[in-house]
């Protein structure tokens, strides 16, 4: 969290995306199931990333044609960020006016493809000029939360399994290759760990040994009630932080 808090999101715990693997031999029962927007046949994982583009939670395996939104909804590590003693944390942030506010329950950054809820921070909408300040904020946290996209790639490159597709009919067996690469990748970054480094941003960095995409249950009313108090709630924290952000980037200009 200090890492996400250096960059102006304070308290954001990773960053989560789903990324789709290519299913090569795919059984023809589950072919329908399993091709979705890739155009072929895919098993998707949910994956959540720290600031250093380490594994921290990975759900999975989902059909290829399971969006997002839908696979959110069954992950147990959202559900424990949402729940469980994360959902305690207390810290602080800053009002446009300078004034310091506290605030409880940590967060995720993700892209505007997931549902609003306050334990999922997106950038605003497309077309935010970048001088205003919903713009700076989605812009840095576009930046920001590259890290997660960096890391499908790494694996990708480094597991040719993961680039060229799974050879395996069981989808168990999927599954665990793909557990594995992500275990061996946080091993790896292990042993190149060091105190000084810096992760490039956008592009590589001299020295930078890090670098290298259920059945929902049915709509009731009540859920349709508490959808739209947690998007309110969504809302009110993505403002509050684009103003945290707004502050500390104004200090710093005048300091």
């Amino acid at each position: 969290m200090k890492s996400y808090e250096s960059v102006g999101l304070p308290r954001a715990c990773g960053s989560i995306d789903v990324v789709h693997i290519k299913w090569a031999t795919c059984p023809a029962g589950d072919h329908n199931r399993a091709k979705g927007k890739e155009g072929y046949t895919t098993v998707a994982f949910q994956c959540i990333t720290d600031y250093n583009r380490r594994f921290l939670g990975i759900f999975g395996p989902q059909f290829g044609t399971r969006n997002n939104q839908e696979i959110v909804k069954l992950d147990p590590n959202v559900m424990k960020i949402r729940t469980g003693w994360f959902n305690r944390i207390c810290w602080s942030y800053y009002t446009e006016m300078g004034a310091t506010r506290e605030e409880r329950g940590v967060y995720l950054i993700c892209d505007n493809g997931y549902l609003r809820w306050p334990q999922l921070i997106c950038p605003y909408g497309a077309g935010e000029p970048v001088h205003t300040e919903a713009g700076y904020f989605s812009s840095n946290l576009e930046s920001v939360r590259k890290d997660v996209e960096c890391t499908f790639g790494i694996i990708k490159k480094r597991w040719r399994i993961l680039n060229n597709g799974l050879y395996y009919r069981d989808i168990g067996i999927c599954e665990k290759i793909f557990i594995t690469c992500c275990c061996l990748h946080n091993f790896l970054l292990d042993l190149m760990e060091r105190a000084d480094v810096r992760v490039g941003r956008g592009r590589p960095l001299e020295g930078d040994v890090i670098w290298l995409d259920v059945d929902q249950v049915a709509e009731t009313p009540a859920a349709n009630s508490n959808a739209q108090q947690l998007a309110f709630r969504f809302g009110s924290r993505r403002e509050l932080l684009s103003k945290h952000l707004r502050y500390i980037r104004d200090r710093v200009v005048i300091d």
